[in-house]
């Protein structure tokens, strides 16, 4: 079984120089954008909602306190076919709503919701987040430095998840900072593989060629597919590293809606075209399946366990020295204890919503959203 072993030694080495590229220098930004409004670049904020009674006057209340000069950017949000009070709040929000283009796409999806804002927006940049996300006052501001600093055509920014206290939301927080770390290494490196479509920032490429970039038969995905269709086309694309920049987001408030909303992430990869996404993808699955798989040979023939348990550490220990520079940079080493009872299920979670995901997407029809 000594091949076992040998298939694990591109995983070390992959997140052993994963922890390297995430100790280089962060990329600085403008202090002050504003210092020669000539070359700031007009931005559209767009924002697809469905059902966001309970957060949206929080991020209303972000969006108004923003730093930024009002002159320099737009709000734009479409409701998705909202049943509760959603539009009640919009419309009846303060003085700032007044300035908000309120549309409706009556449940066609996100993608389709996205390409409305763009076909109504003014801005050479589109913004993209959630209704259930926070912002800080500099958010605006700092995505404006950057794109004045690199001129690059899409911004992805760092996303966190809001902590509620609960053991659920405490490990999927842990497991994201492992997402974002890569995330962050590359796009740091203009070759991004991933990125979050709550805090993303593009080009207007409008609405028609917007449809075109993110497959919009394929229900979700709309910020990787986007991602992937500018690399395609030797675009720039570049990260924001500010602290003002980094967006905060709902997560999971439950098993079911956990397992449901993994299961969504990974049925999109039968249609994910980035040969390092792909490579990084096929990676992780086979690596945490060839430890499940280990595992569960080894209560039958004992004689395996010796194997499973090296094939454990030589996993554990590069994501425990990458989760550890992560969190310590998040702020976040209150996390890590739970770091080995999460890496004991890991594997067998990874395989299931890998696998259940993957059937999902082989089979999924086409809807037109």
């Amino acid at each position: 079984m000594t091949w076992l072993l040998i298939a694990l030694l591109p995983y070390t080495i992959v997140f052993l120089i994963f922890r390297v590229r995430l100790q280089q220098n962060s990329q600085k930004v403008i202090d002050d954008p504003d210092s020669d409004k000539s070359d700031i670049k007009i931005i559209s904020v767009i924002i697809p909602v469905k059902n966001e009674a309970g957060n949206i006057q929080n991020l209303l209340n972000d969006l108004a306190a923003q730093s930024l000069d009002p002159t320099y950017f737009e709000v734009i949000i479409i409701d998705d076919g909202s049943s509760d009070s959603t539009s009640d709040i919009l419309r009846s929000s303060g003085d700032f709503t007044e300035d908000i283009k309120i549309l409706r796409s009556a449940g066609k999806g996100k993608k389709e919701a996205i390409a409305l804002g763009i076909e109504h927006s003014q801005g050479k940049y589109i913004v993209t987040t959630d209704g259930d996300c926070r912002v800080s006052n500099k958010w605006l501001m700092d995505i404006c430095s950057v794109i004045k600093a690199s001129d690059a055509d899409m911004i992805i920014g760092a996303v966190d998840i809001i902590n509620d206290g609960n053991l659920i939301n405490r490990c999927t927080q842990l497991e994201f900072l492992a997402l974002q770390a890569i995330t962050e290494i590359y796009a740091k490196k203009g070759k991004p593989v991933l990125c979050n479509g709550a805090n993303l920032c593009f080009r207007n490429p409008g609405s028609a060629e917007y449809r075109l970039m993110v497959k919009k038969n394929i229900k979700s995905g709309d910020d990787i597919f986007l991602m992937e269709s500018f690399k395609r086309q030797g675009k720039i694309i570049t990260w924001i590293d500010s602290a003002g920049s980094m967006v905060l987001t709902g997560g999971p408030h439950s098993l079911k809606s956990f397992f449901k909303q993994r299961i969504r992430w990974t049925s999109k990869s039968p249609f994910y075209t980035d040969p390092a996404l792909l490579a990084i993808s096929v990676l992780v699955f086979l690596t945490n399946l060839i430890i499940s798989a280990t595992f569960v040979a080894s209560i039958f023939y004992p004689g395996l366990w010796m194997i499973y348990i090296s094939l454990f550490i030589m996993k554990s220990v590069p994501d425990l020295f990458l989760l550890a520079l992560m969190a310590r940079k998040r702020n976040k080493k209150g996390l890590l204890p739970l770091f080995l009872p999460l890496q004991l299920i890991y594997p067998f979670y990874v395989s299931f919503t890998g696998m259940a995901g993957i059937i999902k997407g082989l089979s999924f029809s086409p809807r037109g959203k």
